[in-house]
């Protein structure tokens, strides 16, 4: 029992040593000792802030060396106001030292920074490059201002918030100012508003 506590005291202060790029809160916590892997489990309504990314869930799970990984199952989300960007969806994945963002559930995405809301089954967000991989039925809307709304769909996506573009993969298609394009492959330039499309192609132009 004694070694027990001595235990959980240790870990609770190696979070704290190092709280500058992580801390926690939760309804319920405890620790989990499986094959010498020590795990942080917090349950009834958790969250964990991670410089300015907050992550919230049901319960999340801290694990690995200086809790590198991030779990969370349950009415999850992602929020990060400095970067512009919400996600929420059911489960997550978070790797801190590789800065990526994995999830395998239906997700849905606000980007105030560059007026883009999506939905999507699968998602891969690289953090350090801004770079996500939006999989699985993808539904993406862009406001473009004067011509309203763009509406972007394909089987995936992949969405640079650094250059500001989209690349559309299979059965693509985007509705944008009364005009339709269908492609294998569309391109989309959201700060030029162009767009490219490649392979089988097929549109309706109104003009």
């Amino acid at each position: 029992m004694r070694k027990t506590v001595l235990t959980m005291l240790l870990l609770f202060s190696a979070l704290f040593l190092f709280a500058d790029s992580i801390s926690f809160s939760g309804g319920t916590s405890s620790i989990v000792l499986r094959n010498g892997r020590e795990n942080v489990v917090l349950s009834d309504g958790a969250d964990v802030t991670v410089e300015s990314m907050n992550i919230h869930a049901d319960t999340i799970t801290l694990s690995g060396e200086n809790w590198r990984y991030v779990s969370c199952t349950g009415n999850a989300s992602v929020i990060d106001e400095s970067r512009g960007i919400a996600i929420r969806t059911s489960s997550i994945w978070y790797d801190r030292t590789e800065e990526r963002i994995l999830i395998s559930s239906w997700y849905e995405i606000d980007d105030t920074v560059n007026a883009v809301a999506a939905t999507g089954a699968a998602l891969e967000y690289n953090l350090n490059d801004e770079r996500l991989q939006l999989d699985k039925d993808v539904s993406l809307l862009k406001d473009t201002d004067e011509n309203g709304i763009m509406r972007c769909s394909a089987e995936s996506v992949i969405f640079s918030r650094e250059d500001n573009t989209l690349q559309l993969r299979g059965s693509a298609t985007v509705d944008w100012d009364g005009d339709r394009y269908e492609a294998e492959v569309i391109s989309v330039d959201l700060d030029t508003d162009s767009i490219s499309l490649d392979g089988r192609i097929r549109g309706t132009i109104n003009g």
